[in-house]
């Protein structure tokens, strides 16, 4: 069996180092959409979308990541408000809405309010983004392949090998924005507060007072709870959305992209109810203003005698929007992108 004139990325060598071994159960590709690849006993993957890229080593690495990063930052404006609704519901005294924070948002801050702290947003989301895409594309294949060795297939190995990739990209990507994070959601609060907080609700302001006060570890206040929602957050979305595809790609129900935002929307919701207590925990703790981090137990122990369980989950419908909107518009990009984006 031939390889063709160009073997690209290790599917393809595996291809041509079993085929003798295995002619007649070579996998052959199915319609020209993400297609379900037949069983091999090699240990073959039994699914690829035809025309993306294998592995890192066929994507323009660098293209991808500049052309990845500007749709992610306009992504990211777009969808803001609902992140500072989200925050200021977590961080209220009192249980409120999402029309309800919205509503008092505008009141006292108008349509600026709904863009407070953007600012750090935006000066840490490219650096962020740039970690979490390498990487992403860097461990995939490798995961795969462990997939692979270990016997398992089909959209359990994709599920297994997406979810070990995200767990990777979350813990790069929070490693490098939680600075941001501090600082952004301290503004986000303070201006709508009215008043003197509202007087102190710069990034400048925000970023002295936290160094004169706590010096380098207060930029990663929380970073301990962080990590616990978001690195099993990336590996959730990764395994729900990897899942969904591959179960799907076989059915041609629907457009690839309706297939594509489907399987966002899906592994959002399930991201979404998995971490949001772990959220609302590290809100809390990033918020809280004494110099010293209060331990994340009691903040939880004290929310849920307040407001019982249901207070774990304050701000659930705009996160769930947020994402929803934003990971399910990424990823149809991100899987075009990666197809454009070959060497």
């Amino acid at each position: 069996v031939q390889a063709g004139p160009r073997q690209r990325g290790s599917w393809r060598r595996r291809c041509a180092a079993y085929s003798a071994a295995a002619p007649a159960r070579m996998p052959t590709r199915g319609d020209s959409r993400g297609t379900l690849l037949r069983r091999t006993t090699t240990g073959l993957p039994i699914f690829e979308p035809p025309g993306e890229a294998d592995d890192l080593e066929e994507l323009d690495l660098p293209k991808l990541l500049l052309v990845g990063s500007a749709f992610y930052t306009g992504l990211n404006c777009c969808t803001y408000p609902l992140a500072v609704i989200k925050t200021r519901m977590q961080a209220s005294a009192v249980s409120m809405g999402s029309l309800e924070a919205a509503g008092e948002l505008w009141r006292i801050s108008g349509i600026r309010g709904f863009y407070a702290g953007i600012g750090p947003v935006l000066l840490g989301a490219l650096p962020a983004r740039a970690g979490y895409i390498t990487a992403l594309e860097g461990t995939k294949a490798f995961w795969q392949a462990r997939a692979e060795a270990a016997g398992v297939t089909g959209p359990t190995a994709a599920a297994a090998s997406n979810g070990a990739a995200g767990f990777g990209a979350v813990l790069a990507s929070q490693t490098i924005y939680t600075p941001c994070d501090v600082v952004t959601q301290r503004v986000m609060v303070a201006s709508g507060s009215g008043g003197a907080a509202a007087a102190d609700a710069s990034a400048a302001h925000v970023v002295r007072d936290i160094w004169s006060t706590s010096g380098w570890s207060g930029f990663y206040r929380g970073f301990g709870v962080t990590l616990i929602a978001y690195l099993p957050g990336g590996s959730v979305w990764w395994a729900a959305y990897g899942g969904a595809r591959s179960a799907a790609s076989g059915q041609q129900l629907m457009p690839d992209l309706a297939e594509l935002a489907l399987a966002a929307t899906w592994a959002s919701l399930w991201t979404v109810a998995v971490t949001s207590p772990l959220d609302v925990l590290k809100t809390r703790v990033q918020l809280a203003p004494s110099r010293v981090a209060p331990p994340v137990l009691t903040i939880g122990r004290e929310l849920l005698r307040s407001e019982g369980f249901a207070g774990l989950y304050r701000g659930f419908l705009p996160r769930w929007s947020q994402a929803s909107i934003f990971s399910g518009s990424v990823i149809s990009l991100y899987e075009h992108l990666k197809r454009i984006c070959k060497k």
